[in-house]
């Protein structure tokens, strides 16, 4: 289905399949689909005659994703799995993930392959944060302060500037 709809695995999934350094401390929770404009409705009929999932929500507000390229979130469940099957506005299933609150979750795979977009840094578990997603260009919003507490959890650390790793090389509370 991601080849034929043009979509991507990413999220928390992506991540943990791609950092196994980190992989055994956690798992990820749900499976974020992302689908072209035109890929969604064939997805998700797929999942739901196919795989014997559930729509149990669908999402048309930006909040809580706070990305202007996401057009709709579809929520599904079978028993005790989750996935999200998120539409971009765009003919391009790629076009939200570039706008992620940070770095290390700015991968994803594809049918036939995958990408890592800051290999360095996500691999060694360190995400940079994104500046579009800080208030003022400084701090975090509450929602980015609470996942990042969920991955430092799970072995990440966050800076806002890469050089912040140099100058305070002595911090390791994954804190700015």
């Amino acid at each position: 289905m991601l080849r034929i709809t043009s979509s991507v695995l990413s999220g928390s999934t992506a991540l943990h399949i791609l950092d196994n350094e980190r992989a055994a401390q956690w798992s990820p929770s749900d499976l974020n689909i992302y689908t072209p404009r035109h890929g969604l409705q064939a997805f998700v009929d797929y999942l739901c005659a196919s795989e014997g999932y559930s729509v149990t929500k669908i999402d048309t507000s930006k909040y809580p994703y706070d990305n202007s390229s996401i057009e709709k979130v579809v929520h599904l469940q079978r028993t005790d799995h989750e996935i999200d099957v998120i539409q971009s506005s765009s003919s391009s299933a790629l076009e939200p993930i570039p706008l992620f609150w940070s770095s290390h979750l700015m991968n994803y795979l594809t049918a036939d392959g995958f990408c890592v977009a800051y290999p360095t840094y996500t691999l060694s578990g360190r995400g940079l944060l994104n500046p579009f997603k800080l208030v003022g260009l400084q701090i975090p919003p509450p929602r980015s302060i609470n996942a990042m507490e969920k991955y430092v959890a799970r072995g990440y650390n966050f800076r806002a500037r890469p050089l912040a790793w140099i100058f305070c090389s002595y911090c390791s509370l994954g804190r700015l």
